[in-house]
């Protein structure tokens, strides 16, 4: 995967791409006639710099505010690169809060994947990311909701929906219904808070119902390199129902009614681990 680039999704829509060298994610700008939304702060000031200079160049609306999908330290330790109030669901704000009372340095954050409270996955990406960390500022979002938020740029009100998961309970979609574009984060992907990965068949069931207000001709997710059109996503979604209807059937028999290696074969296996 290649570093991030800028590209237009659609009319008032743009993207940064994902960067898997240090876990970076995808962000989001949303332009309107009253100012841009920026969609999920990245993974260092850096990151998130690199972007608005980006949305700049192109003499785009000023920024007026930054909305976080998910508290995970690549979608939002760069807010500190702007001013603008960072909205986000309580439950964002509040494990943020965490993540800014604790000790950053390379011990200490060693010492919490030991303990559990950080991945180990994403301790080499957090060091290559974020080498010095002593100035390290974690900013709390200054606006937050329970589970619904509109934000108002003038010719496009754009929604702000919890939609929660196994991912991250916390997890909330961008929606932007004038060039129906939604901003999944990472709320379709599998928990890694164990050993083995997995999604549980409730949690799919009710992230499917959420998602099935929003009908999106572009649909971007956290970490894919791609954007999904209403083709790829409707299939996306369907494949999730699909695992989630094999396992309830069959249990572990489910595996041998997929083929090896397809995405289908892996959905199922995220399920049964998650039994």
């Amino acid at each position: 995967m290649a570093a991030c680039r800028f590209e237009e999704v659609s009319p008032r829509v743009d993207r940064f791409t994902p960067d898997e060298r240090t876990d970076r994610p995808v962000l989001g700008a949303i332009r309107g006639t009253a100012g841009t939304l920026i969609v999920d702060a990245g993974a260092s000031p850096a990151h998130l710099d690199a972007f608005l200079g980006e949305l700049m160049a192109r003499d785009h609306p000023p920024i007026v505010s930054i909305a976080l999908t998910h508290w995970h330290w690549d979608h939002s330790f760069g807010a500190a690169a702007s001013s603008v109030p960072v909205i986000a669901c309580d439950e964002t704000a509040s494990a943020l809060a965490v993540q800014a009372a604790y000790d950053w340095s390379d011990a200490a954050l060693a010492q919490r994947v030991r303990d559990g409270l950080e991945l180990a996955f994403s301790l080499p990406h957090i060091l290559a990311e974020l080498p010095d960390r002593s100035q390290l500022e974690i900013v709390i979002p200054q606006v937050t909701f329970a589970t619904a938020h509109d934000v108002d740029l003038g010719d496009t009100i754009v929604a702000l929906r919890k939609v929660g998961g196994d991912h991250a309970v916390d997890s909330v979609v961008v929606w932007e219904p004038e060039d129906r574009v939604l901003f999944l984060g990472d709320a379709l992907y599998q928990c890694l808070w164990s050993d083995t990965p997995y999604l549980t068949i409730p949690g799919v069931r009710a992230l499917l119902a959420q998602l099935a207000a929003f009908d999106p001709a572009y649909a971007l997710e956290g970490h894919d390199d791609k954007v999904c059109d209403a083709t790829t996503y409707a299939a996306r979604i369907a494949e999730l129902a699909a695992a989630c209807d094999l396992v309830e059937r069959l249990g572990d028999a489910a595996v041998a009614e997929t083929e090896d290696g397809s995405d289908l074969a892996e959905l199922v296996g995220y399920l049964l681990a998650g039994r």
